[in-house]
């Protein structure tokens, strides 16, 4: 198996492309300055493997790269981004 991160319309995956992904963040823009996160997803079988993390990480480098904040309104990447002083400054005030 081909495991791996990619992009999607609407966020980031990991599983095999082209399948139905194992782990996912959805990932939509409110305005013309910030992204919503509104949903993490880690499959049973792969939770604790740090998975959930680096999708939150994908999507904070998006935001980074274009200018933007994060309303983390998913628990996990709220919680994910105020443990980690890398990110704290993307979440939107």
């Amino acid at each position: 198996m081909n495991m791996e991160y990619y992009p999607l319309e609407q966020g980031f995956a990991y599983g095999e492309e082209g399948k139905m992904p194992l782990a996912r963040i959805t990932l939509r823009k409110l305005n013309e300055s910030t992204y919503a996160i509104d949903h993490t997803y880690v499959s049973p079988q792969l939770r604790g493997q740090g998975i959930a993390k680096k999708l939150v990480l994908l999507a904070a480098e998006k935001a980074r790269e274009e200018g933007f904040t994060i309303a983390p309104l998913c628990s996990y990447a709220r919680k994910a981004m105020e443990e980690d002083p890398s990110l704290k400054d993307l979440i939107e005030p």
